[in-house]
């Protein structure tokens, strides 16, 4: 039932809704998917399989399942890579906090 190549719908977690192809089976209960979802290892209790199987290769790249996704007429949701940028958190020289340690006194 869960073989490389069939279209499958998430049914749980962040990409619950979305459309992804079994790109690999990694054991009896994960499987490897991408297309409109991120590619990584998922459950297949988190997957409904639909009677479609695409003509893809073991472990197939994710160009390659998107162009069997827009074969099959599944529009590809193309994500926006989100970067974080760094604050600039150097202060001019007066605000700085710098600790200056004090010499001992000399006993006596």
């Amino acid at each position: 039932m869960f073989e490389v190549g069939r279209l499958c719908v998430k049914i749980a977690g962040r990409d619950a809704g979305h459309y992804c192809i079994i790109v690999d089976v990694v054991n009896d209960k994960m499987v490897l998917v991408d297309g409109n979802v991120r590619r990584k290892k998922c459950n297949i209790k988190h997957l409904e399989p639909i009677d479609m199987v695409t003509k893809i290769k073991k472990g197939a790249s994710t160009s390659e399942v998107k162009k069997a996704l827009t074969e099959i007429g599944i529009p590809i949701k193309e994500r926006e890579v989100k970067r974080k940028t760094k604050k600039n958190t150097s202060k001019p020289l007066k605000q700085r906090k710098t600790s200056v340690k004090k010499p001992k006194a000399a006993k006596k």
